[in-house]
């Protein structure tokens, strides 16, 4: 066992830097194939498929102990924000091939400077989740591998080949797990950062789990655009709730920060409430809305100090995700820049107690 290793602290590999622009030349590469110059709309590289992009109000919890009391957590108030819902594949698809689905939050209106060069004034936080708690690559280097092995269409030559003779199993079993979880509507799914963050000086993971506030469930009905219409009936119906919880890492080899592969265990290390965000019941199709959504850039960057992202593959999405919204903004000729809150008076903002108010107690 490891143990040089220390809490809540980074250890980059030597040539990490170097596997950092392999992945994001790989990564423009295959968009700029994808979306020539002249051709619009250039959506994302990654999650085009959006199933909805919605309004929310994200709640801090009142009272808590003060080793989660940083960044967005320092005190309680609401937020508003954005939601969006999407899956990973690189290509829009239908709704029922099973995919990773994903949820991306910006929070709105939150102060203080910011980690991004050119954005230090913004005022969003964006928390970014997907539909399992492991990712299927433990490095930067391995992403690089992953990637190549995707580009040359054959993928799974990654987890299992003869020449080299390699098996990754455990990152095989990470990326089936994927495959085999059923199509469920997005926001009756429970989402995970897989990778690591600052809290504070400690390190966290966090995960939204659905809450519902009274409306009954609604079930996916088969169809290519299956998810979204799912989002839109529950919608209809009602407000929805997620909590939003965090997980203390516990442990430097057991919990650790460079390899997103291994599972941080609930029993070293038990998730503890910190917010409620509500989805109130709204339209999806309002005027102007499918733009808002495509001009938005979310990135685990768009982030406090205190909400740092951790190891390796954070460190390459810096780059990466940085690279193609720069690209995909030039593509369709739009401005690049992160939304302020709406103006006051547009819509009530809840308060802390209108969870159990709205039977979500």
């Amino acid at each position: 066992m490891n143990t040089t290793l220390k809490l809540h602290e980074e250890y980059p590999p030597p040539g990490e830097e170097d596997s950092i622009r392999q992945i994001s030349e790989i990564m423009k590469r295959n968009y700029e194939r994808a979306y020539r110059a002249g051709v619009s709309p250039a959506l994302r590289g990654v999650h085009p498929k959006s199933h909805g992009c919605v309004k929310a109000h994200f709640i801090v919890d009142d009272g808590l102990p003060g080793e989660l009391r940083h960044g967005v957590f320092r005190e309680p108030r609401v937020y508003r924000a954005w939601v969006r819902f999407s899956s990973t594949s690189s290509r829009a698809q239908s709704d029922m091939k099973r995919d990773s689905r994903c949820m991306a939050i910006k929070l709105l209106g939150v102060e203080g400077e910011k980690l991004l060069d050119g954005e230090k004034d913004a005022t969003t936080q964006d928390f970014l989740m997907g539909n399992t708690d492991v990712f299927f690559a433990r490095n930067v280097a391995d992403y690089v591998e992953l990637m190549s092995a995707t580009s040359a269409g054959k993928p799974l030559s990654y987890f299992c080949s003869l020449s080299p003779p390699r098996l990754r199993l455990r990152e095989l079993m990470n990326f089936l797990s994927v495959l085999l979880k059923p199509v469920k509507s997005p926001l009756d799914t429970r989402y995970f950062s897989q990778t690591p963050f600052r809290l504070g000086e400690r390190a966290m993971k966090f995960s939204v789990a659905p809450r519902p506030c009274g409306s009954p469930r609604v079930e996916v009905e088969p169809g290519d655009d299956a998810l979204k219409q799912a989002v839109a009936r529950q919608l209809n119906r009602g407000d929805w709730r997620f909590d939003f919880l965090v997980q203390l890492q516990a442990h430097p080899t057991r919990t650790p920060i460079e390899d997103p592969t291994i599972r941080w265990s609930e029993e070293l290390s038990p998730f503890y409430k910190v917010a409620t965000m509500i989805i109130p019941a709204q339209r999806l199709d309002l005027p102007g809305q499918a733009e808002l959504e495509e001009n938005l850039s979310f990135t685990p960057w768009h982030a406090l100090p205190a909400h740092r992202p951790l190891g390796g593959l954070n460190r390459a999405r810096r780059a990466v995700y940085e690279t193609i919204s720069k690209l995909r903004h030039e593509r369709n000729g739009a401005r690049r820049e992160e939304p302020a809150v709406p103006r006051a008076g547009r819509e009530r903002a809840p308060s802390r107690a209108e969870p159990t108010r709205l039977g979500c107690g």
